[in-house]
């Protein structure tokens, strides 16, 4: 039995609002809510709360990303990170770091690499743009951006550690600004996608149908392919590399609330924040108390053996017909 979408983003967002709270409260020490010092009200705003806000939106970028990539292509793995945006964005990135750069230009390199990943993948699959050529070409691209990121480590050792820091994924330089910027991006694809829902459920039917009943695959997929994109390479500029949220959560929305476009998108956007911030309050509670573990490693531990699961579960076939 389904969840109607009703309780299920009732519950979402009471666990997100849990979770939420959780993370401004508990970290490398307790904060009492009941008798905060001047110094724990300082700490939950200026760097708690920030870090709260893009963890969240980072994750419900991801999870929106990750279910309309699945939907649009039609393949129970895609997400971010397997479709190759991820990685090209951490190019960029480690672009940056090697040059040298203020941090607060990191974000933009990223972002560049990413769009030119997206155009890359676009470009490959031009001629055939269904779900194989367009995972095979986030393979091709994965590949070619961990061989760059390899290089610059190997050219630019004096900056090996930072790379690797920042390629582990995790929330260590926050601000209100970077929150703001977050929160826009993702409002925005997210209207344009949730008044897209009725075209991505057609795409739920057989291809010809969806053809038959006025649908022009091609351009929903590329509109998609693309926004989901740019959506993970806004969030990853941020975070770092943060693998397999955008797998995770579509598929557990699925699992309790059913199949429907609209509900699958707003439940994993509620679902991929909570769940990041989850990751997130853990990486930090962990670790020693000087320490905290990248956030990217928790995830990308999680994500792995879910992945592992989808491809026993779905060696036979895809999920849709």
């Amino acid at each position: 039995m389904k969840l109607k979408p009703i309780y299920l983003y009732v519950i979402l967002i009471l666990l997100s609002a849990v979770c939420f709270v959780a993370g401004l409260l508990f970290g490398s020490f307790l904060v009492n809510p009941f008798n905060m010092s001047a110094t724990d009200v300082s700490i939950i705003l200026g760097y708690r709360l920030p870090r709260s806000l893009e963890a969240y939106l980072v994750g419900a970028s991801l999870g929106l990303s990750g279910a309309v990539l699945q939907i649009i292509l039609r393949n129970p793995l895609a997400d971010g990170f397997t479709a190759g945006v991820s990685s090209a964005s951490a190019v960029g990135a480690v672009f940056a770091l090697c040059l040298g750069v203020s941090s607060a230009f990191i974000p933009l390199f990223a972002v560049v690499f990413g769009v030119f990943g997206i155009a890359l993948v676009l470009a490959l699959s031009k001629d055939s743009l269904d779900y194989t050529t367009l995972i095979l070409a986030g393979i091709v691209l994965n590949i070619i951006s961990t061989a760059l990121i390899g290089f610059l480590k190997y050219v630019y050792q004096e900056s090996i550690g930072g790379i690797v820091f920042w390629l582990m994924g995790g929330f260590f330089s926050v601000s209100f600004f970077k929150a703001f910027l977050l929160f826009v991006v993702f409002a925005v694809v997210f209207v344009v996608f949730l008044r897209s829902s009725l075209e991505m459920n057609l795409l739920s039917f057989d291809l010809k149908s969806a053809t038959s009943l006025g649908l022009d695959v091609r351009i929903v997929r590329m509109i998609g392919f693309g926004l989901s994109a740019a959506l993970v390479a806004v969030g990853v500029s941020f975070s770092g590399i943060i693998a397999f949220v955008g797998l995770i959560t579509p598929h557990i929305v699925r699992a309790v609330a059913g199949y429907d476009s609209k509900v699958v998108m707003i439940g994993s956007s509620l679902f991929g924040g909570a769940f990041l911030l989850v990751s997130d309050l853990l990486s930090r509670c962990i670790a020693p108390s000087s320490e905290e573990l990248p956030v990217g490693i928790l995830t990308s531990f999680i994500g792995g053996i879910f992945f592992f699961y989808l491809l026993l579960k779905n060696k036979k076939g895809m999920w849709y017909g």
